[in-house]
């Protein structure tokens, strides 16, 4: 237990504090300069791209593709998750015939080589969109495209959707027409760099043709910044510079942009390094303008104040649970019981995990949606814990439902096999004992920390957790639905966040990762939970968002963990407009500028 000791008694040697800072005030704006900006390690920009394939859909990839190619309606005004009407590229949208009809106007927008942004780059993406919808990462069966019945392209400037039944308006707004990005068609829509661009996507054969031009192309890293197609923008940057073996991303301002918010700043770096230390160092000798600091070096906040930066915890609309492997064939029996779920959430300890591992700085999650301060999206129930840490109360579910104990100290068996009252339940033989495999996150002191804990606990209570620490990779190949994966684990925990909100999903329904088919719930499938999560997509108002969010807490569908920032901020004073940082994590640099 040594690394959890570690980490717990850095908390308590009072040298740092969680407060959020707050940028300086003061100082002469300038126009011009150059930001550096340090992603954290392993978020490598790879996928150029703005419509993502499973493999590519990455938070990281999506900000920075956004910074050239904009979506139609951009969620996040400051820590709100509403849509940012002065980033759009559309008016509000109007709603008619029951919310089954939605109306879109677009604004004055033109492309870097001087064509406007009109319906026809709309046009050209539905026509992607539709034809390749199995290929992208975005895409849930049901949902955009197939909720549209047909589009009236009434003029260049003006569509209208005709949905195949009625939805619910900020659902759609926020989850389905955030998904559409224009696309320059003028440019884009070929088959190759030498065939004509206009009409290729017209066909369904076509546009898969196109769509696969246009992924081999995000696939050839080496060529981002001279390949042609990526430098006709409708963004506020253009992509000037590009690393493939560093992954070093340097963005220009788009002369042409018509945005209300344009850059000040003559170029935008965005940097990653192979290991928090270099980016800690990087920081400290001045190379970097906007980075971060490691949990395990939060004893530096004070120094890095002194030095002229502002440290402030960014709490992003993210969550954290623990996904259980409900399709295993070894391990599927038990957590398929609910008891044994809520025995399991009673014997993760929020307060430790919360105030001595991550320093107070997260948010805690008692269920699918973040427990952010304010969120009007979480629903009262659920800020508070309806299974606190109790060994006690663990045991007392697990003895009520015929486990007993080999001894003192000993792992529980099933006592009593079978399923009625008082008995362990389907598929659990007699004599078998108490035991999951929990695979965790390699490289990351704190979720040592919060594993050894738990298993800690567990243990008093009679469980059996047995580790197996693998990289972040790794757990990605693993911890999909199972099968037909690898379907040995009971237990899959990341260090940071399981889903992060995203500018594509700002609407936290959970229809990506925990309805029936899901790939990040584990294979959590409940009829009930299906049914709610297509009511918040089709039903108006809070209540519906509020009902799913309730009962999916109350079924355990992962063991709810606080999740922590998306990362502690360490910004050079000389820079602002950075605040406040956005709630999907996206770091906007197009407000960001020096003072001097």
């Amino acid at each position: 237990m040594a690394s959890l000791a570690a980490c717990i008694s850095l908390a308590a040697c009072g040298t740092t504090s969680p407060a959020k800072g707050a940028a300086p005030s003061g100082g002469t704006p300038v126009t011009g300069g150059t930001a550096v900006y340090a992603h954290e390690v392993g978020d490598n920009f790879t996928w150029i791209f703005p419509i993502p394939n499973a493999t590519n859909l990455e938070a990281w990839d999506q900000n920075t593709a956004y910074d050239f190619w904009p979506q139609l309606y951009a969620p996040g005004v400051g820590t709100s998750p509403d849509v940012n009407e002065a980033d759009s590229l559309a008016y509000p949208p109007v709603w008619s015939n029951g919310d089954a009809t939605v109306t879109v106007r677009l604004r004055h927008y033109v492309w870097s080589d001087g064509t406007p942004v009109t319906t026809k780059d709309v046009k050209f993406f539905f026509e992607l969109y539709d034809a390749n919808k199995s290929q992208i990462g975005t895409y849930i069966p049901g949902d955009l495209p197939d909720n549209v019945a047909s589009v009236d392209y009434v003029s260049p400037t003006e569509f209208v959707m005709h949905l195949t039944h009625r939805v619910s308006p900020t659902w759609y707004l926020l989850n389905q027409l955030s998904l559409i990005v224009p696309l320059p068609a003028q440019s884009w829509d070929r088959t190759s760099m030498s065939s004509p661009a206009g009409s290729a996507a017209a066909t369904s054969v076509g546009a898969k043709a196109v769509f696969a031009f246009l992924n081999k192309q995000s696939e050839t890293v080496s060529t981002y910044a001279t390949n042609p197609l990526w430098q006709v923008v409708d963004g506020p940057f253009r992509i000037s510079a590009y690393n493939p073996a560093t992954f070093q991303t340097t963005m220009v301002p788009n002369p042409r942009y018509s945005g209300t918010i344009k850059p000040r700043l003559s170029k935008v770096v965005m940097e990653t390094f192979p290991s928090d230390t270099a980016e800690l160092d990087a920081l400290r000798s001045g190379q970097v303008d906007y980075g971060f600091l490691p949990y395990s070096d939060l004893a530096l906040k004070g120094l890095l104040e002194r030095e002229g930066y502002t440290v402030a915890p960014w709490i992003a609309e993210f969550n954290n649970y623990w996904e259980l492997g409900y399709t295993s064939p070894v391990y599927g029996p038990l957590v398929r019981q609910l008891y044994l779920r809520q025995a399991l959430q009673h014997l993760v300890d929020d307060p430790l995990f919360m105030n001595k591992v991550l320093h107070g700085i997260g948010a805690l999650i008692y269920g699918p949606v973040p427990s952010l301060p304010g969120s009007k999206l979480v629903d009262s129930t659920e800020r508070s814990d309806p299974d606190p840490y109790s060994v006690t109360a663990a045991r007392a579910l697990l003895l009520a439902h015929g486990w007993r104990q080999t001894g003192p100290g000993g792992v529980m068996v099933c006592a009593h096999p079978g399923t009625g009252g008082g008995e362990c339940g389907a598929g659990i033989a007699a004599g078998r004992q108490l035991q999951l495999l929990m695979i965790y996150m390699t490289g990351y002191p704190t979720m040592v920390a919060e594993a050894e804990s738990f298993q800690s606990s567990a243990a008093q209570a009679g469980v059996k957790i047995v580790f197996e620490p693998e990289s972040q990779t790794t757990m990605f190949s693993n911890g999909g639905v199972c099968p037909p994966g690898p379907c040995n684990w009971g237990i899959v925990a990341y260090a940071n966040y399981l889903w992060n909100y995203t500018q594509t999903d700002a609407y936290p329904t959970g229809g990506i990762y925990l309805q029936t088919g899901n790939y990040w719930g584990g294979g959590y499938s409940s009829p009930t939970a299906d049914k709610l999560i297509a009511a918040t997509h089709t039903e108006a108002g809070l209540a519906p968002l509020y009902a799913y969010e309730n009962y999916v807490s109350r079924d355990v569908a992962g063991l709810w963990v606080p999740v922590r920032a998306d990362r502690i901020s360490v910004v050079k004073d000389t820079l602002r407009g950075w605040e406040p940082q956005q709630i999907f994590a996206n770091p906007l640099p197009a407000r960001w500028y020096e003072v001097r």
